[in-house]
């Protein structure tokens, strides 16, 4: 089956399709637009003259004898005439595990930032679709300049990323007029762990250059103590 979700909408059931019958598409779905056709990896979803209204999240499920299982969701973005840009600032580099990332997204619009609904997503690897991780309040904006006629708003997001759970694209979206636009998305990944092996190479090669330092050092040390005691010996 495929289901169809919006923001703020229930799950809507596309269409369905059972081993060796035809493809059934929802009634509430025009049907000379959707079909569903089987592929060597499961089934797939085609969308013909595609509408603003068929943006969304879309994600496949596999009914079992007692389980139903969710692949992960694809968002389809309509684009259009639209008067709302969401720009996202990349993340300089990996993070480290327990380290604090912030998140900013620049929003440039023709409507007023009061009547902006500001939301950031979380997409990450096993999850069924993205989650809402946060709401802005239109107080925690900034306004920034760009011309007279465009409303410009900054928007911050703070997280600690303590581990594995807490990495993945987040995006800033912009919900208003009935629709949702949404950012290139920002990947946040943690640093890759250090090698135990590594670890212990590092550190024994760290033991062998100190000793062989001191011993070079002792080695050095009586050669010059015999040479003076030598020269003592023939002054005498």
């Amino acid at each position: 089956m495929w289901y169809k979700q919006r923001l703020e909408h229930a799950p809507l059931e596309v269409g369905s399709k059972l081993e060796d019958k035809p493809a059934v598409i929802s009634g509430q779905l025009d049907k000379s637009r959707f079909k569903l056709n089987r592929i060597a990896s499961g089934i797939s979803l085609s969308i013909e003259r595609v509408t603003k209204e068929d943006e969304g999240m879309y994600f496949c499920g596999e009914t079992g004898k007692k389980t139903l299982d969710f692949s992960t969701a694809t968002f389809l973005a309509v684009t259009g005439q639209s008067h709302i840009s969401v720009l996202q600032t990349p993340v300089g580099g990996s993070i480290s595990p327990g380290e604090s990332v912030t998140l900013q997204c620049t929003v440039l619009s023709e409507i007023r930032a009061a009547d902006l609904r500001v939301l950031w997503f979380r997409a990450a690897a096993g999850q069924s679709f993205p989650e809402i991780i946060y709401t802005h309040q239109n107080s925690s904006s900034r306004q920034c300049e760009i011309s007279s006629s465009t409303n410009c708003s900054v928007y911050s997001f703070s997280t600690n990323i303590l581990d594995q759970h807490h990495t993945g694209t987040y995006y800033c979206a912009v919900a208003a007029c009935g629709k949702i636009i949404f950012g290139n998305g920002t990947s946040v990944e943690l640093k890759d762990p250090i090698d135990p092996v590594l670890m212990f190479l590092g550190a024994a090669l760290g033991v062998c250059v100190v000793v062989i330092s001191a011993q070079a050092f002792i080695i050095c040390k009586r050669r010059n103590s015999d040479h003076c005691s030598g020269e003592w010996r023939i002054l005498h």
